[in-house]
């Protein structure tokens, strides 16, 4: 929250913002909305949901989930569905991401971005 209000603060917010979040730790509703208040006159956010191998990924994922339907200008990218059957995305940790799994990751942001700027 602190660096999404600096980013707003110094007027450097885009029309397209990328939110990642989610992979060290749980992420609530309040929290959520907290940073979309903070996002609110942006024309698209950008939510990627995670994959990570630990006991908080389901509830972050359902967090964004529910968090995007409340909020016309997000858009959730599903990374957790499109890195499904690619093992071969992560390092043996199942976290971070090899060569291929980032760049498999960037094409999907490139791609909602490309869709969102038309």
């Amino acid at each position: 929250l602190a660096r999404v209000q600096a980013i707003a603060d110094a007027g450097q917010m885009g029309d397209v913002v990328i939110v990642q979040v989610g992979n060290n730790g749980y992420l609530s509703a309040k929290k959520f909305d907290e940073m979309m208040a903070l996002l609110k006159d942006v024309r698209s956010v950008v939510i990627l949901n995670c994959r990570v191998p630990r006991q908080w990924e389901e509830t972050v994922n359902t967090v964004l989930a529910e968090g995007v339907e409340r909020h016309p200008n997000a858009t959730l990218v599903d990374w957790y569905a499109a890195s499904a059957e690619h093992p071969e995305f992560f390092w043996n940790d199942g976290m971070h991401l090899r060569p291929e799994g980032a760049k498999a990751y960037a094409e999907l942001v490139e791609r909602q971005v490309e869709i969102l700027s038309r």
